[in-house]
This record gives C-alpha cells, structure tokens and sequence, in this order.
C-alpha cells in the first residue's frame, strides 16, 4: 500500500506553528483582541503614551504656576543647556531664535519677569493713588494762593512799598540796566525780587521812575 501523506513539514514549519500562535495569539470571538507577549506589548505601549500625557499635562500646569515640579524646571535647564544656549554662545542662541520665532530666556528670569508681571497691576494701582492725592494737594494750595495773590497785588501798589516805581529799564551804573542789577542780587546775595527791587530804588535814585533823575 502507497503512502499519500507526503515528504515531511521542514522544521521551520513547525517552528512557525508553535511560536507565531503564542505571540499573536488571537482571543476567540473578536479580531481587536490580542493575548500572549503582542497583548503584554500592547498594554506596556498604552502605559507609555498615558504616562506621557499625564507627565506633559503636569507640565503644563507647572508652566502655568498652578503647581510646582522640580523636575520640570531641571528638565528645561537641561534642554537650554544641550541646545547650547548659553550667554558663552549668542550666535547659535540667535539663530535658533530666528529659526523657530521664539525667544529663549532663563529660567530664573522668566520666573523674575512673571513676578514682576503679577506685581504690575497692584503698583500701578498704588503709583494712580498717590498721583491722585497730589492733585488734590495741588488744587488745595492753587485755592489757597488765590487770596496770597490778591494780598500780594495789593502789597505791590501800596505807596509806601513803590514797587510800581521801579524802572528795571533805567540806567544804574554805566550802561547796567537797574534789572540787571536786580538779577545780580539775586544770584549773588540770593535776595527775592521785591527785596532786591526795594533796595535797588533806596540806594539807587535812578532805578525810581518817581525820581526826576531817571535816565535810559
């Protein structure tokens, strides 16, 4: 009697009947599902990309000043530094800021800068405030200059001060006019005006319009 079974399998076939399925390894009744080492892959691969997201959404929030993680700041510090941005290496700085439109700056500065950011509004509050009381300080002394003023005005036409006497024009000395003189007083002995111009006319009869010796 013939046999009809044929040559046998090579080894390899059998190899592939045994390992294949317990790799793959499909369960019954769904083509989604997987078992062996492909289902052990498979989950560790899911395990990765959650972790990831949850570590990125971490981040996140630690970029937002929500919470604070070390780690993140060590890993920025360590990408600046591997992609030599340093101030000891401005050109590469400055062309990886032209290539990706961003600017790069330290940690630490931009921690500074959010601070300063956070602080702004309340010292520009404070600065509107006290710009605010000195307005109303200047509008009480301009209320109060107002009657200064007008005794003031009343002083310079009194007959008995002469101050509308004066000829700051007239002739005081040699070509120096009596305003001159009033000026030189001022700077040199740090006299007021009136003081200045008062004494001018009493020392001075040229300075007086109301003195016939007047001359320009």
């Amino acid at each position: 009697q013939q046999d009809t079974r044929g040559p046998p399998p090579p080894r390899h076939a059998h190899f592939s009947r045994k390992i294949i399925p317990t790799l793959v390894c499909f369960q019954p009744g769904s083509i989604h599902h997987f078992g062996g080492v492909t289902a052990t892959l498979l989950n560790f691969l899911r395990g990765m990309i959650y972790g990831l997201i949850a570590l990125s959404f971490l981040f996140f929030l630690d970029h937002c000043n929500i919470i604070h993680m070390e780690s993140a700041h060590v890993l920025r510090s360590s990408v600046l530094k591997s992609l030599s941005i340093s101030d000891d290496d401005p050109k590469g700085l400055a062309s990886l800021e032209a290539s990706s439109g961003l600017k790069f700056i330290a940690v630490d500065q931009y921690v500074f800068w959010m601070y300063e950011l956070d602080d702004a509004p309340k010292k520009i509050q404070i600065v509107e405030e006290e710009l605010e009381q000195l307005k109303k300080n200047q509008m009480a002394m301009e209320e109060e200059s107002v009657p200064l003023a007008e005794e003031f005005a009343k002083l310079l036409a009194n007959p008995l001060v002469k101050l509308g006497h004066f000829c700051g024009e007239c002739s005081w000395h040699r070509g120096t006019s009596c305003a001159s003189r009033v000026e030189y007083l001022m700077n040199t002995y740090r006299d007021s005006k009136v003081k200045a111009q008062v004494a001018l006319m009493e020392n001075t009869p040229s300075c007086d319009r109301q003195n016939g010796e007047t001359s320009v």
